[in-house]
């Protein structure tokens, strides 16, 4: 008897880039499964017509058969009624991928995200921390090139991203693209132009697509089975946080404006999480406002390092000194998620989100003083 793997693939509010042109702007376009249907590397239309037409399945499509599993697998497609370029997304946005994720969870084995690449990394992370428990594959990817034309990478990265969410049992949110898989809360977009545009600076891809598709389990947070086949979602995240970068220009005004009104900041920082030690105007605004509660986290401002909690240089000791937060090897983009994430845990007090903000939960960070 044939084996059936139904997979859900969530479309988020322009969540895959099938633009079309206009005055040579690229802009989203709906129905991207029209499309889709008519590519053979990711429909598999003879099968389509003699087993699924005529069915309760007909709403599906099918991936053609191949090496890398023996099930068949069919996959749905959602497509929001509102569709938006990412770098129009907001955090209510990811609040409804995620709300859907759950609203869907016992209906499939697997959901893909397709995602405008300029905010993957911080859909990536976000998902991450509001999807607490969630024993499914979730993978989000996208495209460089659009799918409508000829050199797309999309095909690709839908086909495996399809294949990773339908067959291998990884309990967490991941990014697909350019041949490896990402732990969401990892990733950073590094290009606008090459065809492997996301990158994992501080920590190694899970996995990568040679001839096999092939994970070692000791790269997952959780041991297999030891997850729970749930989903267990925190659908609440502050607005109130932002990222301000520390530049020579760099003035107490800035600080200030940026920090008004604000419940947490994600300071970039040079090198190891160093600001202008001389400049005690700047320092005192940072101190004031930790002093006022706001939650501020010290990220490097490199694409490859970490800031510890016992600084190298006396420039990073004033900022631990006042109570900012080392984020460790967290990127800028996970540390915005996780302190929109733990702001909005009211059970805490502000000292053990302070804490919590220096835990590994998600597999964002590596505090060698936990380790």
């Amino acid at each position: 008897m044939e084996q059936t793997r139904v997979l859900a693939r969530r479309r988020c509010l322009r969540p895959y880039p099938h633009p079309i042109l206009q005055k040579k702007v690229l802009v989203p376009q709906k129905n991207i499964e029209q499309v889709i249907r008519r590519l053979p590397q990711l429909h598999d239309e003879n099968y389509y017509k003699s087993k699924l037409v005529r069915s309760e399945l007909q709403e599906y499509l099918a991936l053609p058969d191949g090496k890398d599993t023996e099930l068949k697998v069919l996959y749905k497609i959602y497509e929001y009624e509102e569709l938006k370029d990412s770098s129009d997304f907001t955090i209510d946005d990811w609040i409804k991928m995620a709300r859907d994720i759950k609203r869907f969870y016992h209906d499939y084995d697997g959901f893909v995200v397709l995602h405008g690449t300029d905010t993957t990394a911080y859909g990536g992370s976000v998902l991450s921390f509001m999807l607490e428990v969630v024993g499914k594959t979730v993978v989000l990817t996208g495209a460089q090139v659009p799918i409508f034309q000829p050199r797309s990478d999309g095909n690709n990265n839908l086909l495996c991203a399809l294949l990773i969410a339908a067959t291998l049992h990884i309990p967490e949110v991941t990014v697909f693209f350019g041949a490896k898989l990402f732990r969401g809360c990892r990733v950073k977009k590094v290009s606008n132009t090459r065809i492997y545009a996301f990158d994992s600076p501080n920590f190694p891809p899970l996995l990568e697509a040679k001839t096999t598709l092939d994970i070692d389990p000791k790269m997952l947070i959780h041991p297999p089975g030891s997850v729970p086949n749930e989903c267990r979602l925190h659908d609440k995240l502050s607005t109130k946080v932002y990222v301000l970068k520390v530049a020579p220009t760099i003035t107490p005004e800035v600080i200030r404006a940026v920090f008004e009104g604000m419940e947490g900041v994600v300071l970039e920082t040079y090198g190891n999480g160093n600001i202008p030690i001389k400049r005690k105007e700047i320092y005192k605004e940072i101190e004031r406002a930790v002093k006022n509660n706001v939650l501020v986290v010290n990220v490097t401002q490199c694409i490859n390092g970490t800031v510890l909690g016992k600084p190298i240089y006396e420039t990073g000791l004033l900022l631990i000194e006042c109570g900012v937060v080392p984020a460790f090897d967290m990127t800028a983009e996970a540390a915005l998620a996780k302190l929109s994430y733990v702001l909005t845990k009211t059970e805490l007090t502000y000292q053990q989100k302070v804490e919590l903000m220096k835990t590994n939960i998600r597999g964002e960070l590596y505090n060698p003083s936990h380790a």
